[in-house]
């Protein structure tokens, strides 16, 4: 036995390897393997080094698991674990405890048969805790022998939890890593036995406030726990709110935000993403953490209260980071609530965060500005209502901003919370933006010119969200930002200046969707020469990244011109789905990876064992004991590629058909790459192709092409229902959901020819409703009474429901009725007088779309149930309920034709009385498409000397334009009948023709519709037209007669 303490860890390490798979011990001859494990039971016993001691454990453990299927066991290990365990002797018991650790980690089956003594066992351990190590060790062997639970075993199991709380916070007083490490145990248990936990739910949170908040344990401890924290409150939220724990929760994490840090001290400039970077690991930034945790998964009903009190008590205190505190709390909350701060709080906070932008001290200022991106992420477009008096602000203090950055030659501390939401509120702004138009781009402009990197980079992506919001308003701007982005375009940049030519990718990409066609057509080739260019030049993830998001823009403006370029982009494109770069191994505390320069001597010798797949059951674990994760970079380097391939196939159309199969093929891979957002795109993509394919095939009329659409179907419909079913990654639910009911709406009767395909997706709405799916809280704790949810659980459950309208329009109604019997009485639910209003409208505003789906014959069985059910919901307090419910109520009479023709007194009164007393706009549109439709289908049935010039009173329509198209039908086929009341209505009706003709208030069908009806009055009834045009104004003139003489 040599010397050399490194020499014996290298020898386990690599006798490890060796016999890492079971293939490789069983031919070691008997006689070798029974005097190995002799020896290593008595090296276990004499190694006094650490290193060797886990490296020896960790060989010890991979041949157990071996001997454990085989017959013989390994009896002599059982026996020297029994002796050590209960050893007086305190090293005799810590190595005991070590290897039991480490073999349950490994080969957990080694102690199935006999888990309830181990059990009794850890307990006494525990319950006398006279040793630390032994008891850290005790709870490191429970945490690894969690999934080999059985029912026989959960009660012994469930003792052991308090005792493990108490050991724990008494490892946190003096060795917080173990502490830390420790608490795995409920990591394993949320994971995997949550049942486990129930009773003892509300001391484990107690644990992690106590740990949470006491500043005396380090940073990473109190993260550690925080973060515990948000785990349970996501899984369990109903036992948060069954025990009352909400103000509790936030009484803790108020002062933990407000906390001082060296991080949070804002002397040192802006360096943006690294700062970032490094708070997000510091406890303040944590607590804030759980907040918006909380803001997902609680009821806004039970967070906001209680969250207002001490936003309004941290405001009025004169500790600036209490007020940074506060700010902070509304910035993390606006996405989980957003709804209910739009309805009841929206102005409030927007009124407090002006003043704390104004605030004099920096850290207010920062989340302040913070605050206001959030809200206008989140709360779009309501929040704009309010820019006459945020944008001044916001434009008053970025030149603030850019004169510290002039006289000082460095980054203010408030500069990335200043253009974030400068970005965010400008985006949200859309067309009403253009009046600050030449104010912002004069300010961005002069970032351009500053001395900071940072500054350029921050003002190209503001110049890119102005893009999206204006659109073609930015021509005049056009030339000069192509001229300032133009010498970030090439090869040779610095570091600094490499990030900055990222985002002007990113920027140029947003010009080319926006800019109009004709305007950045004249460009588009040379940008994908130099696209390509690029990326063959330059090894990065992130330029790689925002070069797919550029060609995939070109493409929507390109079109199939495409063609030439594309098979070099789409290999490119492979290539990074493909790639494994970036993947950061981690290795296990055994030492498996610990001397990678032996990696190659693994099994070198043997070709046939190169081979084993592991279908054995032998090699199920990570034969190097290692994890992984992937730099993030490269995480956003596949997603984007995933989305660019899916935006290419939308754009180019047909012309993309030769490159489906293996895009389909390599983007299928991505569905089980482990992250969410790559999973999310994969899904879109993968979409995105099987509706092209229906429509070659469409076109193609060929059965071949058919059966192709079939097998695609075949693949991505059971793929995207076992997402919404098991996954627990609520947004990636949601996303599986769109997509399916995107497919579905596209390739209709196609997408559902096998039964098992309808019954699944219509088993899985109904578990969405009952909250039987994995994301979602099913209550097994009987808690089922609070029916209150946050609003990302109404979220995911109205994805569901989308699923239903989509059925009703693509399913023959003969064979989808028995199926809408089961899925009504879902949507009716939500309308109870004590429902949300998110609810009802919800409710209603499906049920509409359902009714539009199924059509005429399908409407007919349940015409008598839908009926009350609109009538009722026009008299609700919310606007959204009535106008939902009053085109729900015009295309059921428009579908139910002749059924309703008697309720028309009914109907008509109930409009009326609606309209009488209608104060939304909205609603009043709807009015007007469900009074159109009544005209069209049962004329005799409407009083139209009373009806129709109402009707001519509420035109134009000003919000809800898709209503043009009833209406304007309306218009067509009364005069296609030479009504009278038309006729002497001429004057209003050309000019609300031709008020809309040649704008987007119209679809292209309506138009041409309108084109039609405009010549047909000027040869039909040429004198009556002339008349009225005779007192309708030049320029209304002049689009007459341009309508009358166009193609």
């Amino acid at each position: 036995m040599s010397q050399n303490a490194q020499v014996r860890q290298y020898s386990a390490v690599l006798l490890r390897k060796k016999v890492l798979r079971c293939k490789m011990w069983k031919k070691l001859p008997l006689e070798n393997r029974v005097i190995l494990k002799e020896n290593l039971l008595q090296r276990l016993t004499l190694e006094k080094e650490k290193p060797v001691l886990m490296a020896v454990g960790q060989l010890v453990a991979t041949i157990a698991k071996h001997e454990c299927q085989s017959s013989s066991q390994w009896p002599e290990l059982q026996q020297f674990l029994n002796i050590a365990t209960s050893s007086a002797n305190i090293e005799e018991s810590r190595l005991g405890f070590y290897t039991v650790s480490v073999v349950a980690s490994v080969a957990p089956e080694m102690f199935a048969s006999h888990l309830k003594p181990l059990f009794n066992l850890f307990g006494h351990c525990l319950q006398s805790a006279s040793d630390q190590e032994v008891c850290f060790r005790a709870i490191k062997s429970m945490t690894a022998l969690v999934n080999s639970l059985g029912s026989d075993e959960v009660n012994s199991f469930q003792v052991l939890i308090p005792l493990a709380m108490e050991v724990i916070m008494k490892l946190a007083a003096v060795d917080e890593d173990k502490a830390a490490e420790a608490m795995e145990l409920f990591d394993e248990l949320i994971g995997s036995e949550i049942a486990i936990l129930l009773p003892h739910i509300k001391p484990l949170i107690k644990l992690c406030l106590n740990v949470a908040s006491n500043q005396k344990f380090g940073d990473s401890l109190r993260v550690r726990a925080m973060c515990l924290l948000s785990w349970l409150i996501s899984i369990k939220k109903k036992t948060i709110i069954k025990h009352k724990l909400i103000p509790e929760l936030l009484e803790v994490l108020f002062p933990i935000m407000s906390e001082v840090s060296h991080v949070g001290e804002l002397e040192e400039e802006d360096d943006g993403a690294e700062e970032d970077k490094e708070s997000s690991q510091l406890p303040s930034a944590c607590a804030a953490q759980v907040i918006d945790v909380m803001a997902l998964h609680l009821p806004p009903e039970k967070l906001l209260p209680p969250l207002s009190q001490l936003v309004e008590k941290y405001l009025g205190s004169n500790n600036p980071f209490h007020r940074k505190a506060a700010y902070l709390a509304i910035a993390v909350v606006a996405e989980g609530c957003s709804e209910a701060i739009r309805q009841k709080h929206l102005q409030t906070f927007l009124h407090i965060i002006c003043q704390g932008i104004r605030d004099s001290d920096l850290h207010v200022k920062n989340a302040a500005l913070f605050a206001l991106g959030q809200l206008a992420d989140y709360l779009q477009p309501e929040i704009g209502k309010y820019a006459s008096d945020v944008l001044p602000m916001l434009f008053n203090y970025l030149s603030e901003t850019a004169q510290h950055l002039k006289l000082k030659g460095k980054n203010p501390p408030s500069l990335s919370k200043t253009f974030y939401a400068l970005e965010t509120f400008c985006e949200t702004l859309e067309q009403d933006l253009i009046p600050y138009l030449p104010s912002l781009m004069e300010q961005l402009f002069a970032f351009l010119d500053g001395p900071t990197h940072r500054a350029k980079e921050l003002a190209v992506s503001a110049i890119g969200a102005a893009a999206n919001a204006t659109k073609e308003a930015m021509l005049p701007y056009f030339a000069e930002i192509l001229k300032r982005l133009e010498k970030y375009m090439t090869e040779h940049l610095s570091e600094q200046d490499s990030i900055i030519r990222t985002q002007a990718i990113d920027t140029l990409g947003c010009l080319a969707r926006t800019i109009g066609n004709d305007n950045f057509r004249p460009m588009a080739t040379e940008c994908i020469q130099l696209s390509m260019k690029l990326i063959d030049a330059i090894d990065d993830p992130d330029l790689r990244r925002s070069t797919y998001g550029l060609l995939a823009s070109i493409s929507s403006v390109l079109k199939e011109d495409m063609t030439p370029y594309i098979k070099d982009i789409v290999e490119h494109m492979f290539v990074s789905l493909k790639s494994t770069e970036g993947v950061v191994t981690h290795p296990d505390e055994g030492g498996g990876p610990a001397f990678p320069q032996f990696d190659d001597l693994e099994e070198s010798d043997d070709e046939e064992t190169s081979l084993e797949t592991g279908s054995d059951g032998n090699d199920s674990e990570d034969e190097n004991g290692q994890g992984f994760s992937v730099e993030n970079a490269y995480l956003d380097e596949k997603e984007d590629a995933c989305l660019a391939l899916s935006e290419l196939a939308s754009n180019m159309g047909l012309a993309f058909v030769p490159y489906l199969e293996n895009a389909f093929t390599e983007v299928l891979a991505m569905t089980d790459y482990p992250n969410a957002d790559v999973q999310k795109a994969a899904f879109s993509a993968l979409g995105q192709f099987t509706i092209l394919l229906y429509q070659y095939a469409t076109k193609a009329d060929s059965e071949k092409q058919v059966q192709d659409v079939r097998k695609a179907i075949s693949i991505l419909l059971p793929k995207l229902v076992n997402t919404c079913r098991t996954e627990v990654e609520r947004e990636l639910v949601i996303s599986a959901f769109d997509v399916l009911a995107s497919v579905i709406k596209e390739l209709k009767g196609v997408a559902l020819e096998g039964t098992e395909h309808l019954e699944s997706v219509v088993s899985l709405i109904k578990d969405a409703f009952h909250n039987k799916l994995e994301s979602q809280d099913e209550g097994s704790d009987d808690e089922n009474d609070d029916k209150e949810e946050a609003e990302f659980d109404e979220v995911l459950i109205d994805s569901a429901g989308d699923l239903v309208p989509a059925l009703a329009k693509s399913v023959p109604p003969e064979r989808f009725a028995p199926y809408l019997d089961g899925l009504l009485p879902l949507f009716l639910g939500k309308l109870k007088k004590q429902s949300s209003t998110s609810e009802k409208s919800y409710a209603v505003g499906i049920l509409a779309e359902t009714v539009e789906g199924l059509g005429k014959v399908g409407v007919r069985p349940f015409c008598q149930l839908l009926l009350p059910v609109f009538l009722n919901a026009m008299k609700d307090k919310d606007a959204e309920v009535r106008s939902n419910a009053v085109f729900g109520l015009g295309v059921l009479a428009e579908n139910a034709g002749d059924m309703l023709t008697t309720q028309y007194p009914v109907l008509l009164n109930a409009l009326s009385t609606m309209l009488s007393k209608e104060v939304s706009r909205r609603a009043k549109d709807n009015i007007c498409g469900a009074v159109a439709r009544l005209i069209v289908t049962g004329i005799n049935a409407v009083p139209m000397t009373e009806v129709f010039p109402v009707l001519l009173q509420q035109l134009p329509l000003e919000e809800d334009t898709e209503e043009n198209t009833a209406v304007f039908r309306c218009f067509c086929y009364l005069y296609e009948v030479r009504r009278e009341q038309f006729l002497q209505s001429l004057h209003p009706i050309l000019q609300i023709v031709l008020g809309v003709i040649n704008t987007d208030k119209v679809t292209d069908d309506t138009r041409a519709g309108l084109v039609q009806l405009v010549k047909s009055m000027g040869t039909e009834i040429p004198l009556e037209v002339q008349t009225v045009l005779q007192s309708l104004s030049p320029e209304e003139q002049e689009l007459f007669r341009a309508v009358l003489t166009s193609p």
